[in-house]
């Protein structure tokens, strides 16, 4: 075989012309020339029609290749520049790189698998390049398989939406996430009804009036959105964050009962020194109260023998704080109750915790009532978000593995990517290819 059918094999791209190859022994780069054939040449690289070139002269450009062994590989040719009819002037289109690119399309596939697997410092360590120019790769290989991404909404009847911090400073993305499939379909930056309204306003009348279903948290920007743009959708709830309002209002309760008894406490007289006298009892109650944070958040089956212990000792020194933990139960079990029996068993709840004399569960006994409608549709529907969590979860640890995002593009793309079918579509070069022979003569 010879050197320049070896080179074409090694470099795995068809079209092409091997003109003549040099290698420069300071840097330990491997320079390849080649060109596009005839077929290929003077095409527009957004359309890929034939076009009339714009200017005689070409320009010499170059293209980072993989490695072959520990020497980097370099792609140069001389390209035109065309005038499409309807792009109107570009570079020409060439069979080895993707338009806007300097490294050709086995090279940013490695990145990119990379890159979705290891931090970006890694990334760039191993490939030789820039850290910042891994999320730009990644973004064009996610264009290259996914162009239009409105294709993740064809379908949609049962969708989740939520938000997640991606930096500090109150920095989120709002998910919007397909029951059905398991995928994300839509990421915006921002919060808020104008970022959720963006994804409403590119489906069609058709999309919106097809969906059922929608399951978030009780965020009223959210219930304003579905109202206005879904007429056919019931609103559900997620358990987890109507039990978790309890939860925080059973935690002020607990705060403000240790508050008062540790003021109790210190108005106590102090004992003089020596042992005490016969008959003399000191009782200090904040102490008790310390450490049953968790035994009160936790579910009855959960606890351990000594978190039982202190819920007992809750429950003869503190009344109405036990009061607080059974009304978070109670709240607990409208969720398990079963559908024939959740429009009894929350009229019941609202009834006992409006009038229990807790300020902060009659609040509460408000706030459900408000949401009263979304929580009988959750257990009717059995809907919950808990998959948009997870999904929220992959994004956070997406996010620190890559050591944060500073173009929030890059982040969306990414998002899009690994919480999808894309995610198995991207693979290493060698396992796309279809064949590779070589034979030595």
């Amino acid at each position: 075989m010879s050197p320049k059918k070896l080179l074409k094999k090694l470099l795995n791209v068809n079209c092409i012309k091997i003109i003549n190859a040099s290698f420069e022994v300071t840097s330990q780069s491997l320079y390849i020339h080649i060109k596009a054939t005839k077929g290929k040449q003077k095409r527009c690289p957004i359309c890929g029609r034939k076009c009339t070139g714009y200017d005689a002269t070409t320009k010499c450009r170059k293209w980072r290749h993989l490695d072959f062994g520990s020497c980097a590989v370099f792609i140069v040719a001389d390209v035109h520049r065309v005038e499409c009819p309807e792009h109107g002037v570009h570079t020409e289109m060439v069979p080895w790189a993707n338009h806007h690119s300097s490294y050709t399309k086995e090279f940013e596939q490695q990145v990119t698998y990379l890159a979705l697997r290891l931090n970006k410092k890694e990334v760039s360590k191993l490939m030789r390049i820039s850290w910042n120019t891994v999320g730009p790769v990644l973004s064009r290989t996610k264009n290259i398989y996914e162009p239009d991404s409105s294709v993740r909404f064809k379908n949609l009847t049962r969708i989740g939406i939520d938000e997640t911090s991606y930096k500090k400073g109150h920095k989120y993305v709002t998910v919007v996430t397909d029951h059905d499939t398991n995928q994300v379909v839509w990421v915006g930056e921002g919060t808020g009804k104008v970022v959720l309204e963006k994804f409403f306003k590119l489906l069609t009348a058709e999309q919106r009036n097809r969906i059922t279903l929608v399951s978030a948290d009780g965020a009223r920007w959210i219930k304003s959105c579905i109202d206005e743009y879904c007429p056919n959708a019931e609103r559900c709830i997620d358990g987890f964050h109507v039990v978790s309002w309890a939860i925080d209002a059973m935690d002020t309760l607990r705060k403000e009962i240790w508050h008062n008894s540790l003021k109790c406490d210190r108005s106590q007289s102090k004992r003089g020194r020596g042992r005490p006298k016969k008959g003399e009892k000191v009782v200090k109650k904040a102490p008790s109260i310390k450490s049953t944070k968790y035994p009160l958040g936790k579910n009855p089956e959960n606890l351990t023998p000594y978190q039982k212990n202190k819920l007992d000792e809750i429950k003869h020194l503190y009344p109405i704080l036990f009061r607080g933990y059974q009304l978070k139960e109670g709240l607990r079990f409208v969720f398990q109750c079963g559908k024939e029996n959740v429009d009894h068993e929350l009229n019941k709840w609202l009834a006992w915790a409006c009038r229990c004399r807790i300020p902060v569960f009659v609040e509460l006994s408000k706030k459900i009532r408000r949401h009263k409608e979304a929580i009988i549709a959750t257990v009717h529907h059995g809907l919950s978000n808990a998959r948009i969590e997870s999904m929220n979860n992959k994004i956070k640890v997406m996010i620190r593995k890559a050591y944060g995002f500073r173009n929030i593009q890059n982040l969306i793309d990414m998002i899009m990517i690994v919480c999808s079918d894309l995610y198995k579509k991207i693979e290493l070069p060698y396992e796309i290819r279809q064949s590779m022979f070589i034979q030595f003569d």
